[in-house]
């Protein structure tokens, strides 16, 4: 302790330098020597995304793409230059690639065409008739007033017929009705097809495929006023008898938009050999998914006095890959009718769909015979999933031969749980007013005794499927004093129920 105590100022100095020298080679010089006499590769150092979600993506990439990670080691010697001196061995990340965003695919509206027309296919799920039939308990059983007169659309009291849609066969009444209401426009709007029709059902794809509308002869399409449709948001309207014949065109509000009809015999009513029945068969007039409607505005605000109408409407299978009317480009609109055109020009339909038929099995005696206002009834089995392909019906009558009056009445199918009728057996055949004719895809002949056979076809494509196997065609004699002799033909055809 004496000799510590010797020591001078000076010397304790060195003494406590030396030690501190010591203690920072031991720290720092040493371990380095040691690492670096037995040094391996260093690891290439991995990070996963997550545990850099913190880093901010550098400023040229679109921050909805995350880049992969930057791994950065610390220099000792940091240079302006862009290449790094590294200490550790270290695989450059390549540089994010960019997927280009690509439209969809647009449906092909040739291939579109080649399902409809195609016998093969069952492309609508669904087909539901919109009809002037007369419903209701204690209805005129004449049948001769299963027209609309102007009081029917507002639902007048004094008549007890019912004019609506979606039948239930077991009670017999509508579950929809016709009416009037007045339009944005400030026009009537007479429905043919009601907005609420399909309003609980704006997902699937549907189309207007059939319009057929019948008025006394001499009030012509005139007394129709305008015709108008309401489709995804878009309306059309124009005079009806500028729509209403052989490539008659429907435009919308400022003319970026058309519905175009097809000039071929085959898809058009002409009312010059038909007996005065205006319209379009089997042809996609109008494609939609919502906000469906199609109605009349009358001549100056007013319905004619007396119409008959029939428009079919098919709910197209999940499958179906078509655009919309609303989205389809004026020229693809315009190649569709031309398609149509060049398919059906020149051709008999009727004998095409009949190449490919069978008959359904009769389950019930036919022919029948019904005595006035006396109801009947044939049925049918064939295998469920077929598709109604024809119906031949045969009505003679076996006395009062020289009346007419019989042609009054309506024939209703039963398909599926619900019950379409249709106006008497020259409109069921796309005919008026008691006037034999032949259309692209029905007919009305006069046969012996005073007879009619009236036969329709339903189309390639949109056929109604017959989901139970089960057709019941009924029908009501009129109040005519006549004995009438019914006969009934179903047939079908075997289809894929896919497209």
């Amino acid at each position: 302790m004496r000799a510590l105590s010797s020591l001078t100022r000076t010397q304790w100095l060195v003494i406590i330098g030396l030690e501190l020298a010591a203690v920072a080679l031991y720290l720092g010089v040493i371990p380095w020597l040691i690492l670096s006499t037995n040094a391996a590769p260093s690891p290439t150092v991995e990070l996963s995304a997550e545990r850099l979600s913190t880093e901010t993506p550098p400023a040229t990439l679109k921050p909805t793409i995350k880049p992969s990670p930057t791994i950065r080691l610390a220099q000792p010697s940091p240079t302006a230059s862009s290449t790094r001196a590294h200490t550790a061995t270290s695989t450059p990340m390549p540089a994010p690639t960019f997927a280009p965003t690509l439209a969809p695919a647009r449906a092909d509206p040739s291939a579109w065409v080649a399902l409809v027309l195609n016998p093969h296919v069952a492309l609508a799920s669904k087909t539901t008739f919109f009809t002037s039939a007369c419903f209701g308990n204690g209805a005129n059983p004449l049948q001769d007033r299963d027209y609309m007169a102007p009081a029917d659309w507002s639902g007048s009291p004094d008549r007890k017929c019912i004019f609506g849609y979606d039948v239930n066969p077991i009670d017999g009444q509508p579950a929809g009705r016709y009416s009037v209401s007045g339009g944005a426009d400030g026009q009537p709007h007479f429905y043919l097809v009601p907005p609420e029709a399909f309003a609980k059902d704006p997902q699937s794809i549907k189309m207007l495929s059939e319009l057929q509308i019948i008025v006394d002869p001499d009030q012509g399409c005139a007394s129709l006023g305008f015709i108008g449709i309401t489709a995804d948001g878009v309306y059309y309207q124009t005079p009806a008898c500028a729509f209403l014949r052989a490539g008659g065109i429907l435009p919308n509000a400022d003319g970026s938009r058309n519905i175009v009809l097809p000039t071929n015999a085959n898809n058009i009513l002409d009312p010059s050999s038909d007996g005065g029945a205006y319209g379009f068969l089997a042809f996609p007039a109008v494609v939609f998914r919502k906000g469906f409607s199609l109605y009349f505005t009358g001549r100056a605000g007013y319905a004619p006095p007396r119409v008959w109408f029939e428009s079919i409407v098919d709910t197209l299978q999940p499958n179906t890959n078509v655009e919309t009317t609303a989205q389809m480009t004026t020229q693809e609109v315009k190649q569709i009718v031309a398609q149509f055109d060049r398919s059906l020009s020149g051709i008999d339909p009727k004998s095409q769909l009949a190449a490919l038929e069978r008959d359904a099995q009769l389950t019930s005696p036919s022919p029948v015979t019904v005595k006035s206002k006396q109801a009947g009834a044939i049925s049918f089995a064939t295998t469920p999933g077929a598709v109604l392909s024809s119906v031949s019906w045969r009505i003679t009558p076996l006395n009062n031969q020289d009346s007419r009056q019989f042609l009054e009445t309506n024939i209703c199918l039963d398909l599926d749980g619900k019950e379409d009728c249709f106006t008497g057996v020259e409109d069921f055949a796309h005919c008026a007013f008691f006037t034999p004719c032949i259309t692209g895809y029905s007919s009305l002949m006069p046969v012996d005794h005073g007879g009619y056979v009236a036969t329709r076809y339903f189309p390639a494509g949109t056929a109604p499927i017959i989901r139970d196997g089960k057709v019941t065609a009924t029908f009501q004699a009129p109040d005519t004093g006549a004995t009438l002799e019914m006969d009934v033909q179903v047939r079908v055809r075997d289809v894929n129920l896919s497209p």
